[in-house]
Parts: C-alpha cells; structure tokens; sequence
C-alpha cells in the first residue's frame, strides 16, 4: 500500500534512532535493557529475575517500560532515562557510509526516538552523522507519550512542520509505523534478517502500514541516489 510521491521527491525524512541507524548487533540496546532491569529491581526492592518479569509486564501493558513506571510507580522519567543510558557508546562505530548514503538525500532528516536527546546525540557522535540532523524529537518531547502512540506522531509532525505526504518514516519496530501511515507517510521497515528479532517488531499478517522492507539501511538509502 503506497500513500505518497516517490522517495526521491520526499522533502523530510524521519529516522528511528537506536537499532536502525547502527547495527542491532552491536550490544548498545542490550546493554540499555539490562540497565532498564536493574532500575525496575531498584525501584521495587526485588532481585533482577522479578524485576524482568515486571518489566516486561509494563511494556506489554503500557508500551515502554518507561511508561509504565511512571503510570504504575509514579517514577520520575529523568531518573529513569538517566540511569539506563549509563553505557558504553564506543560500542557504536563510526559509519561513512551511512554519513554519505544520509549527505545525499533530498529534505530534512529529524530523528523520531523513545530515548532522550542526550542518548541520540551520543549516538549521533559516534556515528558521525549528528550534524545532518535538524532535531531529535524524544520521548519528552512528545509529553512522555511514546511511539506508537498516536498523539506522538502528530506533535512531531506539528513542532516540525512536517508534511506527512511528503516525509519517509524509517523504524526497526514494525507497529511503530502503523501510526505514521495512517497520517499518510511513506513507511520504511527495517528488517534485521541477521538476528533472532522478538515478535513484537514484526508487522502482522494482515498490515497494510509498510510501505517498503529492507535488510540494510545504508544500501537501501545509496539506492535512492544511484
């Protein structure tokens, strides 16, 4: 199902950050997970086996685990973004390529994240392409409603001055683009053929939100401009 003009007329081009501009491989959101299940075990004073269950009680339940902490245990969402983005950025590689591959689209490009801008700047740093960036709308940004919460979407689009008819959404979680969609973006699902992705990324069998599949996101985007 495809809403928009061709991608190469697209004026503004909405990435997701973590997952999708660096390898999932690369151990950084592995790391931010298990971060995420020591904060929950210090919030609730149980060992780190409870505390994953509960984590995973508040993401299926809420969205993030972000969210239901707050929405449950009234946590303060600094304190908790904070904590979890104390990780090793040398795991993100520099990525020329990718630089290249971003230096020669046509538009905008804005970072859409869940994390904080603190986090995607760091990330941004390491993979040489922060300054090909206009913004970074995070999850704050969006009033702590995070993808794929729908009332997101629109205050990107509104505090960014984004024409959705014109804008490329591009994101590694499946069902975070049936939002965008509906607002009538082109979508761009990354597909992580190389790694056991959980089924919760997936779009389901009856989708109709994606747009284009792709394995590589740098190939994909030199594509464009050959």
């Amino acid at each position: 199902m495809y809403r928009s003009i061709p991608l190469r007329d697209s004026d503004c081009w909405v990435f997701d950050l973590d997952n999708t501009l660096y390898p999932a491989s690369n151990g950084l959101m592995a790391e931010v997970s298990s971060r995420m299940t020591q904060f929950v075990a210090n919030v609730l004073g149980v060992a780190a086996d409870e505390a994953l269950v509960e984590q995973k009680n508040l993401f299926r339940i809420h969205g993030t685990t972000l969210r239901g902490l707050m929405e449950k245990y009234a946590v303060d969402p600094w304190s908790f973004l904070d904590f979890v983005h104390q990780v090793d950025y040398n795991q993100v590689m520099p990525s020329p390529g990718l630089a290249d591959a971003l230096l020669a689209l046509p538009g905008r490009k804005v970072i859409f994240t869940n994390a904080s801008t603190a986090h995607a700047e760091r990330v941004l740093d390491r993979l040489g392409i922060a300054h090909q960036f206009e913004g970074v709308f995070d999850v704050a940004a969006a009033s702590w409603q995070p993808k794929p919460h729908p009332t997101a979407y629109q205050t990107l689009l509104d505090q960014h001055q984004i024409t959705p008819g014109r804008a490329v959404m591009v994101e590694d979680i499946a069902p975070n683009l049936e939002p965008a969609a509906t607002l009538g973006m082109t979508t761009v699902w990354l597909h992580h053929e190389d790694a056991a992705a959980p089924a919760w990324t997936m779009p389901s069998d009856s989708s109709d939100y994606v747009d284009h599949k792709i394995s590589d996101l740098t190939e994909w985007l030199e594509s464009l401009s050959a």
